[in-house]
């Protein structure tokens, strides 16, 4: 199935339409985006992009600790079951690790086993060189009670080598790598069952990385209408950044442009256009100069 729905959309680019009610900007517009997916070639180097804007957070740290925990695979019948006791008991490890060291960044990642039910979390404990192994099985041992469910090690080396070890279990766990066809088991249970690729706790006092303040803000505000999917050919001719093409390839009446639109007029023109289309799909609304 995975491997069907890699092919249905590996080949496909998205469309999009707006129209936008400032005068300074044009009154149409039409983009086009690649299919992206977490099968799509390029999924690593975004996730990779996504981890080391940790870089800086990490460095403040010196001590670095790998829990592996694992479920038993006889206690569940289906994946639905083993991701929710294993979320279940690794959210209340996860509480508990936060009151006992406040200070701790944990970055985490789901790796399925070939049976497709068993699981391992991994996670990267940053800024402790030790837990006691049976304070950790207090909580995991509602999910499995062999004495090999929890293993620890130290990880050495600075922030980078320490990304980088994280980002070789993120890609076991829910990245496939061969591009001709999808043979990563973890990968795709990880898709069927809506996991994500990693995810990050960090201590109150450093909270959520700030974006860079000093961007300039785009006055524009258009209102993008997806309008469905072309092959990805079309794509790379440029014709999905044509407005005239958009309008003639999906049938759209387009109104004549008038500078004196309010953005109530565009909402209304926008809710037209989806009825004339017969979308039901999501207004899209952006401040970013496509």
């Amino acid at each position: 199935m995975a491997n069907d729905y890699w092919e249905d959309t590996g080949d496909k680019a998205l469309v999009f339409f707006a129209m936008c009610w400032n005068p300074n900007c044009r009154p149409y517009r039409a983009m086009g985006l690649p299919y992206f997916n977490r099968f799509s070639p390029g999924y690593r180097s975004r996730v990779r992009k996504l981890i080391w804007r940790y870089l800086p957070i990490l460095m403040q740290y010196r001590y670095f600790l790998h829990i592996t925990l694992t479920i038993d695979p006889k206690n569940f019948v289906s994946q639905y079951d083993a991701k929710r006791s294993a979320e279940k008991a690794w959210n209340s490890l996860l509480t508990r690790l936060r009151k006992r060291y406040p200070w701790i960044v944990v970055i985490a990642t789901r790796e399925w086993q070939e049976n497709g039910i068993g699981i391992h979390i991994h996670a990267v404990i940053v800024g402790l060189a030790y837990i006691p192994k049976d304070w950790i099985m207090e909580t995991w041992n509602k999910v499995s009670e062999s004495g090999w469910a929890v293993e620890l090690r130290t990880v050495h080396g600075d922030a980078r080598s320490v990304l980088n070890y994280v980002l070789k279990y993120i890609t076991k766990s829910a990245i496939n790598v061969n591009t001709s066809r999808i043979d990563n088991v973890s990968a795709v249970v990880n898709w069927a069952v809506n996991g994500r690729a990693f995810s990050i706790s960090l201590p109150a006092r450093l909270g959520f990385i700030k974006n860079n303040s000093n961007r300039k803000t785009n006055p524009c505000c258009c209102r993008w209408l997806f309008l469905g999917y072309v092959p990805y050919h079309v794509y790379e001719q440029g014709l999905t950044s044509s407005v005239d093409w958009v309008v003639e390839y999906f049938g759209l009446d387009k109104p004549p442009p008038d500078s004196n639109k309010t953005e109530r007029d565009v909402g209304l023109e926008i809710e037209l256009l989806s009825l004339a289309c017969g979308l039901n799909e999501e207004v899209y609304k952006s401040e970013l100069d496509w």
